[in-house]
């Protein structure tokens, strides 16, 4: 199951240090790999790019440019095995 960080401190005795709490079921859907790694792509292409105007390099801005399309598709490819997922699972 995942959980998310509960970080609101303790009173009294009690440490002050995080807790687990479970997530409600519609808060667990989380990224699949191809939809994680389809939206870093599109991050890292986006710094590329960006460095690339600021500095004059125009080949850095091209394939910054290019990560980010690669990154889309990438997204895309994830959404789409998502979806086939979602609409396969049984009630």
């Amino acid at each position: 199951m995942v959980g998310q960080l509960d970080a609101r401190p303790s009173v009294g005795d009690a440490p002050l240090a995080p807790t687990w709490v479970a997530l409600p079921p519609e808060r667990e859907n989380v990224m699949n790999k191809d939809q994680a790694k389809g939206t870093l792509e599109k991050a890292k292409g986006s710094v590329k790019e960006t460095t690339g105007k600021v500095v004059g390099n125009e080949k850095l801005e091209a394939e910054g440019k290019a990560d980010k399309a690669a990154g889309s598709v990438q997204k895309k490819v994830g959404d789409v095995k998502d979806a086939a997922k979602t609409i396969t699972k049984k009630p």
